[in-house]
């Protein structure tokens, strides 16, 4: 990438010349301390530089409220997931949803980009407490100059108009993005995390044994995994796929147990489901479609909510899909799953019936606002009734072609529609 670029208008001017002198003070504070001090004056001097390129790049975008009206008070506990798309169909949801694979690619670059920003910050703390005489330096200070830029221009978009000139200026800004970070690391590393415990479910009607369902299960995921990786790999590659590094395992919320990891040589794998959830940092986090109460019950057994929480949200989360049963449990209350009587709650053990899940919560990554995946005409009535009865706060209604993306940066939800599938 031609950093010249980045600065090629009279509205850097001041961001240079402040940065210079901000490059200077950092050197100073350098010298006056090998101690926590130090690190104090990195960090200060680092939020003044990021605050300098705010105020002098591009003006603030002001966005309207949610599209997806929530018409309750959000609880307590609310909170809101980094980036996150929530939806009903892969194939008719995201493969070809042109506006939700913009978002997409969009949420994973900004993860990428958060993330190379934090790994230079400690590489030049740690320069600066442990050599003080030489300060910081400046070459990759300009290099985090040039990140934040790129940062800062990522947090302007108005997608509550999410309109194909949008989506434009934001596929440029993934792509230069991409180029930068390939161009400062050599390559660039997305690591997939898919979940396919929902669809391990075991069905009590089908006239196969368990083990013969979980097989078939297991290469089912398989397959839609690979799908997955395929279209990322689609989204990602820089100029071509060479610079791209994916790595993806699979893992089994119902025993903790990761399977199938596929990677370069020198891929390093988690050894268990709580080391993927976080020193692991995955880039994307993919929970698939199957039986909502099993997931859930997989998710309160072996303590994962918190977990799961924890790496999608903050300012470098990982990015949530969540299709089907992966989207109601990203949301306020679990129990719209019972609204179609759909799934079958007889598999967890001491909650076999409906009302058992009744007020069951979610991540609630989108504070108060639940989720009702496959809608169609036919349920119109059953859900308005539902939401008069106040068996949810707020609730997204999310058909085929549908897919709710937010945005906790602006704690935002917008809902972007592909064609529609035929019938």
């Amino acid at each position: 990438i031609n950093k010249q670029q980045l600065f090629n208008n009279e509205e850097t001017t001041t961001m240079r010349q402040t940065t210079a002198a901000i490059r200077t003070l950092l050197f100073y504070a350098a010298l006056l301390s090998h101690s926590p001090a130090a690190a104090f004056s990195f960090n200060s001097v680092r939020n003044q530089q990021r605050n300098s390129i705010h105020h002098a790049s591009v003006e603030s975008v002001e966005t309207s409220s949610d599209l997806v009206e929530s018409s309750s008070t959000p609880s307590s506990n609310s909170r809101w997931a980094t980036n996150a798309l929530l939806f009903s169909s892969w194939t008719d949801g995201i493969v070809t949803n042109h506006a939700a694979k913009s978002f997409l690619r969009y949420s994973i670059v900004n993860k990428l980009l958060q993330d190379h920003v934090v790994d230079k910050e400690d590489g030049l703390e740690t320069s600066v407490k442990f050599s003080p005489c030489n300060g910081p330096d400046v070459e990759k200070l300009n290099n985090l100059e040039a990140a934040d830029i790129l940062s800062d221009r990522g947090k302007q978009f108005a997608f509550d108009a999410f309109d194909a000139a949008v989506r434009n200026e934001v596929d440029s800004w993934s792509k230069e993005t991409l180029q930068y970070i390939s161009t400062e690391t050599g390559e660039v590393t997305v690591k997939l995390l898919y979940i396919p415990t929902a669809m391990y479910a075991l069905n009590p009607q089908s006239s196969n044994t368990p083990g013969k369902q979980r097989q078939r299960a297991r290469a089912d995921g398989k397959k839609r995994r690979t799908q997955v990786l395929n279209l990322l790999e689609t989204l990602l590659s820089v100029d071509s796929s060479e610079n791209l590094s994916l790595q993806t395992i699979t893992l089994d919320l119902d025993d903790d147990s990761l399977k199938q990891p596929e990677g370069p040589d020198n891929s390093q794998f988690p050894k268990d489901g709580k080391e993927a959830l976080s020193t692991w940092n995955p880039t994307v986090i993919y929970v698939e479609g199957g039986n909502t109460f099993w997931l859930q019950h997989c998710i309160d057994k072996g303590q994962y909510s918190q977990l799961i929480i924890d790496a999608c949200t903050g300012e470098s989360g990982a990015v949530y899909c969540g299709k089907s049963a992966g989207a109601i449990v990203a949301g306020d209350d679990v129990s719209t799953a019972t609204w179609k009587g759909w799934d079958d709650p007889s598999v967890v053990p001491n909650r076999e019936t409906y009302d058992d899940w009744i007020g069951t919560r979610g991540f609630q990554f989108s504070e108060s606002l639940s989720y009702f995946p496959h809608m169609s005409d036919d349920w119109i009535e059953l859900v308005n009734d539902k939401v008069k009865g106040k068996e949810a706060n707020s609730t997204c209604c999310l058909r085929e072609e549908e897919v709710c993306c937010i945005t906790g940066g602006r704690k935002q939800t917008f809902v972007v529609s592909g064609a529609a599938p035929e019938c």
